[in-house]
C-alpha cells in the first residue's frame, strides 16, 4: 500500500519518486495506490486463508507485522497501531498449530490402527506375533557373492572387511571436511594444497573401485545399489579433475591472445 500513516483512502492519490535500484540518477514517477496486502481480515475467505496461512508457518512474522501496523477501516497502516495483535496470533499458534492439528493427526492414526485390528479379532494371535509370522512370510535370504579363486578371496576378504570399511568411512568425512575448508579470498597456496588433497582422495576411491571389482567383478559389483553410488561419485570427480586441468591449460592462450590481438 503507497500510502502514508493516518492517511484516508480518498487522500490516496498524486504520485511519488522511487529510485531504480536505489541509485539516486535514475528518478521514476509511480502513481499512487490504495491496495491491500494479499492476505487480510476483511471478509471470511480470505481470513480463513490468512490463518492457514499462519498455521503452517510460512511467512507468518510478515502477517503479524502488518496487522499490527493495521488501522481503523480505509486508513493507512501506522507503525506499531495494535501492538496487542501478536498476542492472538502467539495464542493461536499454539492452540491450533501446535495442539489441535497433532490432536487430529493422532485421532486419524488411532483410528486407522482400529480398523485395521477389526478384521483380526477372532485370530488367536496377537498383534506382535502376526508381525512375525508376516516378516518371515515375506522374507528374502540375503546373496552373498564369495570367489572361489584364491586371490580373488584374499581381495574380496580385505574390501569386505571392517577395518577397510571404516578407513573408507574416515576418509570420506575428510573429503568432505576438505572440500568444506574452501572459502573467498583464499590464498593460492592454500588453493593449491587443497586441490591435492581432493587428488589423493579421489585416487583412493578410485583404488577402492579398482580393488572391489576385482573382488566382485562387474557382475555382481554391480548389484549393490551402494557400489553403483560409489562408482558415480568416483566417474563424477574423475571427470571435475579433468574438467579443470583443462581450463587450466586454456588460460596461458587465453593470456597470450589477450596481450597480442
Amino acid at each position: 500500500m503507497e500510502t502514508g500513516p493516518h492517511e484516508h483512502k480518498a487522500q490516496a492519490l498524486g504520485q511519488f519518486i522511487v529510485y531504480h535500484d536505489g541509485d539516486i540518477t535514475k528518478p521514476m514517477v509511480e502513481k499512487r495506490t490504495w491496495e491491500r496486502n494479499s492476505f487480510h481480515f476483511d471478509n471470511v475467505a480470505k481470513a480463513m486463508l490468512t490463518l492457514f496461512t499462519v498455521s503452517t508457518f510460512e511467512g507468518w512474522p510478515g502477517l503479524l507485522y502488518v496487522s499490527i501496523d493495521s488501522n481503523t477501516e480505509d486508513i493507512g497502516p501506522a507503525h506499531n497501531f495494535r501492538p496487542l495483535v501478536a498476542v492472538y496470533y502467539i495464542i493461536y499458534i499454539i492452540i491450533i498449530a501446535f495442539f489441535m492439528v497433532n490432536i487430529f493427526v493422532g485421532f486419524v492414526i488411532v483410528t486407522f490402527q482400529n480398523e485395521g485390528e477389526q478384521e483380526y479379532k477372532n485370530c488367536c494371535l496377537d498383534k506382535n506375533q502376526r508381525n512375525c509370522i508376516e516378516f518371515a512370510l515375506k522374507a528374502k535370504p540375503v546373496r552373498r557373492y564369495i570367489p572361489k579363486n584364491r586371490f580373488q578371496y584374499k581381495i574380496w576378504w580385505f574390501v569386505t572387511s571392517q577395518p577397510f570399511e571404516y578407513a573408507i568411512f574416515v576418509l570420506i568425512m575428510l573429503n568432505t571436511v576438505s572440500l568444506a575448508m574452501k572459502f573467498r579470498g583464499e590464498p593460492e597456496i592454500y588453493t593449491h594444497a587443497l586441490d591435492i588433497l581432493n587428488l589423493i582422495f579421489t585416487a583412493v576411491f578410485a583404488l577402492e573401485f579398482v580393488l572391489k571389482i576385482m573382488a566382485f567383478r562387474f557382475k555382481f559389483y554391480f548389484l549393490d545399489p551402494w557400489n553403483i553410488f560409489d562408482f558415480s561419485v568416483v566417474l563424477g570427480s574423475i571427470l571435475d579433475i579433468a574438467y579443470s586441468k583443462l581450463e587450466v591449460c586454456k588460460k596461458p592462450y587465453v593470456r597470450v591472445c589477450e596481450e597480442h590481438p
